[in-house]
C-alpha cells in the first residue's frame, strides 16, 4: 500500500509540474506576442541592420518566442516591398552597424534599397560605427544621404582572404593528416601545408579582384567619385570622418536626432517611425485574400550530412531531411513550383546526391525548381542545385568547387606520446583497419580510394553538365574543385542569373506562365509550428533540443571515423 500511494503522488506531482511548464509557457507566449499593429499617421521605416541575417524565417516556434523581433533575408525583402507601396511610409531610415555577413547577402540588401527608391521615397544612411569598412560603405553607397559620426572614421583598404593552415600544430602533437583531393582547386591542404598553393592562391586573388573591382565601380558611381581617385584613397586605407566629407564618400557628419529632424514630415514637429519586424506585423494584420498560385519556399542551408537535419534552429542540412520535405512539396497538389533558396558550403555527397535526386524528381513531376543562392553554394551546395531548372546567384556569391575531397587523421602518436596510451589489434584481412585512426594508408589504400573519388568526381561533372546542358569536356574544364564568384559563374554558364530572390522567383513565374503583374503567395516549408502545436507535439519536452550523453558522444565519434567522401567548399574569410 505505501508503495502506491507513494506511486498516485509522484504521478500527481508530475502531472502539476508539468501543467504549472504549460502555464509559464503559455504566460510567456502571451507577454510576447505582439497585439494589432496599425500604422496610421506618416511613419519612417527604421532598419537596423549588423551582425548576420538568417535566410528564411524559422519554422520552430520556441526560436521564434526566443527572438520576436528576428528578421530574415525574405522578411526584409516583404517589408522593403510592401513600403514602397504604402502612403503611410515617407522614407527610411538605415543604421548601419558592423556586418557579419557575407558580400552576396549585403549585394541582395542593395538590391532591396534600389528597388524601395523606386517609389521616389527618400533613403538616409547613419554608420552606426567607430570604423566603417568596405562592406557598410557598399550598402551605404545607394542611399540619398550617408551620416557618420564625427568621431568615426573609414577603413576603405582593399579586401583581403586569410585562410589558416594547421600543418606545425599537427607535428607538435604529433597527428597524422591524410588528405586527398581530388583535382588541384579543391583544397588548400590546410592540415598538410603551410601555406597556399599556387593554384590556390591564383583563384583567391581572382575573387578577391571581382569583388574588390565591383565595389569601386559600385561606389565610384553611386558618390560621383572617379574611379581613380577612389583607388587613391583605398591604397591610403584609413580616412577620418572629416577627409571621408571632403572626399564625398559621406553627405554630412552628425548624429542621429539630426537625422530623425530631417525625416519629420511636412508640418509636423513629431518624429514617428516603425521597426521592420513591427512593420511586417501590421502588413500581415491588413493583409488581404491569398494569392491564387502557390509556390514551396525552401531553404537548403549549413553543412550537409547523409542523415537527419536540425529541425530547430535549421544550421545542418541533413539530406534524409531535406529529400524528405522536397518529397513532401512533390506530393503537395496545390504548390505549383519551388523557390530552394541555398547558403551551403557543400558536405557528404550522398547526401548531397538525395537531396539533387529529389530536385530532378520534382521536375519530372512538372514543379519547376528554381534556386536563389546566397554567400556561399560550393561544392555539396552547387550539386543540391545543378538539377533545378535555373539556377540564380548574386555577383559575389562563392560557388563551383566541383571536386572531391578525403581525409583522415593517424592519433597514434598523440596517444603514445603525448596520452600514455597503447594499443593493440587483430584484423582478419589485410584492409580491416583501412580506416582505423591509429594506422596511415598505404599506397595500395590510397589508390583504392582515389579510384572512389575519382567515381564519385565523374558522376558530379556528369550530372552538373547534364544540369547546364554542357557536354562533359566542356564543364569538366571549368571544374577541378574551383570556386568562383557569382558573376564568373554566369559568364561560364554555371548559373543562369545574376541577381536574388526576386530574380529568382521572376524566372519561376516565367517557368509556370504566371504574369508579372499576378501575385503568387510563398509557402514556407517546413511549415511553421504555432506553439500549441509545439507542445502537443513534445518540442518543448526534449525533441528540439540537442541531447548530450556518453552514447551520444559515442556515436558523434563513429561517424566521425566513418569513412565518406565530401563534397567541401573551402572555408575563406573575405574582408
Amino acid at each position: 500500500m505505501p508503495d502506491r500511494k507513494t506511486s498516485w503522488i509522484v504521478a500527481i506531482l508530475l502531472l502539476a509540474l508539468g501543467l504549472f511548464f504549460v502555464l509559464v509557457l503559455y504566460g510567456a507566449y502571451r507577454l510576447m506576442r505582439p497585439g494589432k499593429t496599425e500604422i496610421t499617421q506618416k511613419s519612417v521605416l527604421e532598419v537596423d541592420l549588423g551582425g548576420e541575417i538568417a535566410e528564411l524565417p524559422s519554422p520552430s516556434s520556441l526560436a521564434r518566442l526566443l527572438d520576436k523581433d528576428a528578421v530574415s533575408m525574405v522578411d526584409m525583402e516583404r517589408a522593403f516591398r510592401a513600403a514602397a507601396k504604402d502612403p503611410q511610409i515617407t522614407s527610411l531610415f538605415l543604421s548601419i552597424h558592423s556586418l557579419g555577413m557575407p558580400w552576396a547577402q549585403v549585394e541582395e540588401l542593395r538590391d532591396f534599397l534600389k528597388e524601395f527608391k523606386k517609389s521616389n521615397k527618400k533613403v538616409i544612411t547613419h554608420l552606426q560605427l567607430d570604423m566603417a569598412e568596405e562592406k557598410e560603405m557598399y550598402l551605404a553607397s545607394l542611399a540619398d544621404e550617408i551620416y557618420l559620426n564625427p568621431d568615426a572614421g573609414l577603413l576603405i583598404n582593399g579586401l583581403a582572404a586569410e585562410v589558416e593552415f594547421y600543418k606545425r600544430t599537427m607535428d607538435k602533437l604529433k597527428v597524422e593528416p591524410q588528405f586527398l583531393q581530388f583535382k588541384e582547386f579543391k583544397s588548400a591542404e590546410s592540415f598538410t601545408r603551410e601555406k597556399m598553393t599556387p593554384e590556390y592562391r591564383s583563384m583567391l586573388e581572382s575573387i578577391l579582384s571581382d569583388i574588390q573591382g565591383r565595389f569601386v565601380q559600385t561606389v565610384a558611381q553611386e558618390r560621383r567619385i572617379e574611379p581613380e581617385r577612389l583607388q587613391e584613397l583605398i591604397k591610403t586605407g584609413m580616412a577620418t570622418a572629416s577627409m571621408a566629407l571632403k572626399e564625398r564618400l559621406v553627405t554630412a557628419l552628425g548624429y542621429e536626432d539630426e537625422i530623425q529632424t530631417k525625416l519629420l514630415p511636412e508640418k509636423s514637429k513629431e518624429y514617428r517611425s516603425v521597426s521592420v519586424a513591427k512593420y511586417l506585423k501590421a502588413v500581415r494584420d491588413r493583409s488581404g485574400k491569398k494569392a491564387k498560385h502557390r509556390v514551396a519556399l525552401i531553404g537548403g542551408l549549413g553543412p550537409i550530412t547523409s542523415g537527419a537535419g536540425d529541425d530547430v534552429w535549421g544550421n545542418i542540412m541533413g539530406g534524409e531531411t531535406m529529400a524528405a520535405r522536397l518529397r513532401e512539396i512533390r506530393k503537395a497538389k496545390e504548390v505549383k513550383g519551388v523557390l530552394f533558396r541555398v547558403n551551403s558550403p557543400g558536405g557528404s555527397a550522398v547526401g548531397s546526391d538525395k537531396v539533387w535526386r529529389e530536385v530532378r524528381l520534382l521536375e519530372r513531376e512538372g514543379k519547376p525548381v528554381v534556386v536563389s543562392m546566397s554567400g556561399v553554394a560550393g561544392s555539396g551546395g552547387y550539386y543540391i542545385a545543378m538539377g533545378a531548372r535555373k539556377i540564380v546567384a548574386q555577383p559575389s556569391t562563392i560557388t563551383g568547387s566541383i571536386g572531391v575531397i578525403f581525409g583522415k587523421f593517424n592519433v597514434r602518436g598523440l596517444y603514445e606520446h603525448w596520452l600514455g596510451i597503447t594499443t593493440d589489434e587483430i584484423k582478419l584481412a589485410d584492409n580491416a583497419n583501412i580506416f582505423s585512426p591509429l594506422h596511415s594508408l598505404s599506397e595500395e589504400q590510397k589508390a583504392q580510394i582515389r579510384s572512389w573519388m575519382e567515381d564519385i568526381y565523374h558522376t558530379f561533372v556528369k550530372k552538373a553538365a547534364e544540369g547546364r546542358g554542357m557536354r562533359f569536356e566542356e564543364l569538366e574544364a571549368k571544374a577541378h574543385g574551383r570556386i568562383y564568384t557569382g558573376s564568373q559563374a554566369k559568364n561560364l554558364k554555371l548559373i543562369d542569373e545574376v541577381g536574388g530572390l526576386n530574380t529568382a522567383l521572376a524566372l519561376l513565374k516565367k517557368e509556370l506562365k504566371i504574369a508579372d503583374s499576378e501575385e503568387v503567395e510563398l509557402v514556407l516549408y517546413p511549415k511553421p509550428k504555432s506553439v500549441w502545436q509545439s507542445l502537443a507535439e513534445g518540442d518543448f519536452f526534449g525533441s528540439s533540443f540537442p541531447r548530450v550523453s556518453v552514447e551520444s558522444l559515442r556515436q558523434t565519434v563513429r561517424s566521425m571515423e566513418t569513412p565518406a567522401p565530401w563534397l567541401l567548399a573551402p572555408a575563406v574569410e573575405i574582408r
